[in-house]
């Protein structure tokens, strides 16, 4: 069984300094989990690693696709494991590299499905929908699985969604349920160690302060102007934090200051919601506080894990 390695972490940590040290250290190529690095043109406000990291270690997985075309976690997976595959070809190691949630539980757990919806259930949806409104879709919905439903019925986004696969499956949302619990992860078949990065609460305030005063500093502005003037946004990545309290700033004219401080705020709700979810979502196999230690120890204590 080959060796994954995974090396995660809260934004602004500083994952991307320290994989490169243990990159080198390893023999290894790097996979980007980040699900906005994939994209070209959205650099700055996404912390890409720079051309001279890219030119020091070879990274997978970054600069896939235009900013505005769709790429999704499916997209991702038949990715990384192209690299993953490429990179033990040539019989180094491959190092993933990110915080991206739905993306690293990929590496861990099936996260996606197989139902290709059907042109009939979009038509019936929404012509369900404009002519008859969201009590009929509910009714249908109900109708197809017993009366009995597992999702907010309030919310029509999951009662649309939920309402085409069972029209394109023929199946109930139990039914799809447990089928998708005997679906294996695409990573299964490797040995996966994974260490997380934490630091200090004050520690990694800095850290988002000095990286937002960066990001300003190296043209964060011009860059969404730029992708702005192009179209070149789509759904998921406009509303990215960074990118989408520039869109709004530009709108709203107000002070840089302002800007700074939304983003600023964001990010360290955006960590909160990190933390609670490496808690529960993915087996960690060695937590390393960076606060505290020098870059030297950091690496020992990194390498212990994945030597384990």
């Amino acid at each position: 069984m080959q060796d994954l390695f995974i090396l995660t972490g809260y934004t602004a940590t500083g994952k991307t300094e320290l994989s490169l040290e243990i990159a080198e250290q390893m023999e290894a190529e790097i996979v980007s989990c980040d699900s906005l690095l994939v994209y070209k043109n959205l650099d700055i406000g996404t912390a890409k690693p720079i051309q001279r990291d890219l030119d020091r270690i070879k990274h997978h997985c970054i600069n896939l696709v235009n900013p505005e075309e769709n790429f999704d976690v499916s997209s991702y997976i038949e990715a990384a494991r192209c690299a993953i595959g490429d990179i033990h070809s040539r019989e180094k190691n491959a190092l993933v590299v990110g915080g991206s949630g739905f993306y690293l539980k990929s590496f861990f757990y099936s996260v996606v499905d197989d139902v290709k919806i059907t042109a009939e259930a979009e038509n019936f949806v929404h012509n369900s929908l404009n002519f008859n409104g969201i009590g009929a879709l509910v009714d249908k919905l109900l109708e197809l699985n017993n009366g009995q439903v597992d999702i907010d019925l309030k919310n029509p986004r999951r009662v649309i969604s939920a309402l085409k696969r069972c029209l394109s499956t023929g199946k109930t949302l139990a039914e799809m349920h447990e089928n998708f619990a005997q679906r294996k992860c695409k990573f299964d078949g490797f040995n996966r160690r994974t260490v997380l990065l934490t630091r200090d609460g004050d520690d990694l305030k800095q850290r988002v302060q000095w990286r937002i005063e960066s990001m300003i500093a190296g043209s964060l502005i011009d860059e969404v102007r730029s992708l702005i003037d192009r179209g070149q946004f789509n759904g998921s990545n406009k509303n990215a934090i960074g990118y989408r309290e520039t869109i709004r700033w530009l709108q709203a004219n107000t002070t840089i200051d302002a800007l700074m401080r939304e983003i600023y705020s964001n990010t360290l709700k955006f960590i909160k919601k990190q933390k609670t979810w490496f808690k529960k979502q993915i087996p960690i196999d060695g937590i390393v506080n960076l606060s505290p230690i020098s870059p030297k120890a950091a690496k020992e204590l990194i390498m212990d894990v994945f030597r384990s």
